[in-house]
């Protein structure tokens, strides 16, 4: 494999990273702002919704550290995993701040937790065969 090859590598994996990272910073933002504007009613889950895709982003930087290019199928679990937990935790915040409850909200931590059992199985399969 050429350096360039790595380098190019790096740089899409470093791309993906920083979407991840900017989709956590757009979370957090609009947490911060439904706190500032709620009146004191707030929901956890609204303010901690960021943690998903900062957790994506940070590991997508440490696999471009190690020179570790996860298949677009890899990259494509972790995406719909932290976006699915993403979306499901501002769910669970509204229906929460709206004084009810759902057991539908249950969807989304499964689907979440399934997706990032078949992403840590993809990315084993990408480490072996790097």
């Amino acid at each position: 494999m050429y350096t360039s090859d790595i380098d190019a590598g790096r740089k899409h994996i470093l791309k993906h990273a920083a979407a991840a990272l900017i989709a956590a910073l757009f979370f957090a933002c609009s947490g911060a702002v439904y706190e500032h504007f709620s009146y004191g009613v707030y929901s956890y889950y609204t303010i901690y919704a960021f943690v998903f895709p900062l957790l994506a982003g940070i590991l997508l930087v440490f696999a471009a550290m190690r020179r570790i290019q996860p298949s677009p199928r890899t990259l494509f679990l972790l995406h719909a995993c932290w976006a699915a937990l993403a979306v499901g935790s501002m769910a669970a915040g509204a229906i929460q701040i709206s004084g009810r409850e759902h057991k539908l909200l249950i969807v989304y931590p499964v689907l979440g937790a399934l997706l990032c059992i078949l992403t840590c199985i993809s990315y084993r399969r990408d480490a072996k065969s790097a």
